[in-house]
């Protein structure tokens, strides 16, 4: 069983699930909710969104805007979201691939990597 999520944590997990989030969008959510006010909130998001990977909470889908997202295995996933450019619409590593995030509870794919 998972440890109670943080505020931030538990934002983006409730988000998950109701479809692919976009990074950027999560962002903005955090923002608006008041989760966060730090100058560093994209930092903490991509934090949040990388441990929430790890512990197998989030699952990372990508792909060229507009075309249908792809899951991601792990250790892409992993990199993905600590690239701070996948955080903003339109920067230049959002422009070549856009990256998703879905809770497992509302959907999971089986990871063989």
């Amino acid at each position: 069983m998972n440890a109670p999520a943080a505020p931030l944590e538990q934002c983006i997990l409730d988000e998950g699930m109701e479809d692919l989030i976009p990074l950027p969008e999560i962002v903005q959510t955090v923002g608006m909710r008041g989760l966060s006010k730090s100058p560093l909130l994209v930092s903490e998001v991509a934090a949040a969104i990388g441990a929430l990977v790890r512990q197998g909470r989030i699952q990372v889908w990508a792909g060229q805007w507009p075309a249908e997202p792809e899951f991601v295995a792990r250790p892409l996933a992993e990199s993905l979201v600590e690239d701070l450019g996948q955080y903003q619409f339109n920067s230049p590593s959002d422009l070549s691939r856009r990256v998703y995030y879905v809770n497992v509870d509302n959907l999971y794919v089986k990871d063989g990597a």
